[in-house]
């Protein structure tokens, strides 16, 4: 919504329905086939034309406000890439939990990037907004796309657009601590003992099949075993759901994240109101995100 010259964004937090790591490319980036799905928990942008500068204003999280942030360093590429000599200031309220496998700052370089482009009427195509947000990080182009849901494959710039989930309600349990993805591929590629490998039963989206969302134990996450094996909270939360009521759970991306699946708003609702007193603040229900 545009109000004056302010612009009032969601960035969207997204989880890995499916994630296999399917090699190491040459620059360190990792080859990957992911199953991405927004959803309903976001976080809040407001971006205001100013005089000069960049300036980053964050509340509900103690993050660093210059450029080793996303959303500010989204708006250094954008004025250099347009040639504009405005300045901006960026009002960002995190909801979405930090280093959480969730993709909370790579939403919110992603809303930067289309929102500055909306309120200076940039004219920059998708494509382009695309191309500046993967030099920010590998899951920047899912958000800065229309798309809802879509498997992401190369390091995550190649998407195929998919259909959102519907009539499914998530709980996300966040156990707390923060967990690299940096870390946790450098983790993999240590207890990767046999060459990177794919077969038509390791990947569900090979010669054209599909996971058919009803068989929750389709649900699969490669990095799951390393964070798992650091921070073994992560089982127990997993544990927790399913006995809960969740008709399938995984951990979202390099975690530390947990999310279970439930078909009845009721059950959902009852298992929130159980956590939140294990995991006080760190306990959300999310739906999933459709394209409107």
């Amino acid at each position: 919504m545009i109000s004056g010259r302010k612009l009032h964004l969601q960035a969207p937090a997204k989880i890995n329905l499916y994630l296999k790591v399917l090699g190491r490319c040459h620059d360190g980036y990792h080859e990957l086939s992911t199953w991405m799905q927004k959803i309903t928990l976001a976080d809040e942008i407001t971006l205001s034309s100013v005089g000069t500068g960049i300036k980053l204003l964050c509340s509900g999280a103690d993050l660093a406000t210059d450029e080793s942030n996303l959303a500010h360093n989204a708006a250094v590429l954008f004025l250099k890439k347009t040639g504009l000599t405005t300045g901006v200031e960026i009002e960002l309220v995190k909801n979405i939990p930090i280093a959480a496998g969730l993709g909370g700052g790579s939403s919110d370089a992603a809303a930067v990037l289309t929102g500055l482009n909306t309120l200076f009427s940039a004219g920059l195509s998708d494509k382009e907004l695309m191309e500046l947000g993967l030099s920010l990080g590998a899951d920047v182009p899912f958000f800065v796309s229309g798309c809802s849901a879509a498997i992401a494959t190369g390091i995550g710039e190649k998407l195929e657009k998919k259909d959102s989930l519907k009539e499914c309600w998530f709980v996300l349990v966040n156990p707390g601590f923060p967990v690299s993805t940096k870390w946790v591929f450098e983790n993999f590629d240590r207890a990767q003992t046999v060459n990177f490998t794919l077969t038509s039963g390791d990947n569900p989206y090979i010669l054209g099949r599909e996971i058919d969302w009803s068989i929750p134990e389709k649900l699969f996450n490669d990095l799951e075993r390393v964070t798992v094996a650091r921070y073994p909270e992560v089982s127990k939360i997993k544990k927790e759901l399913t006995d809960l009521g969740a008709s399938g759970v995984l951990m979202s991306g390099s975690g530390p994240t947990v999310f279970g699946i439930f078909l009845d708003s009721g059950f959902a609702t009852q298992c929130v109101i159980n956590l939140q007193h294990v995991y006080p603040g760190r306990v959300f229900l999310t739906e999933p995100l459709s394209s409107s």
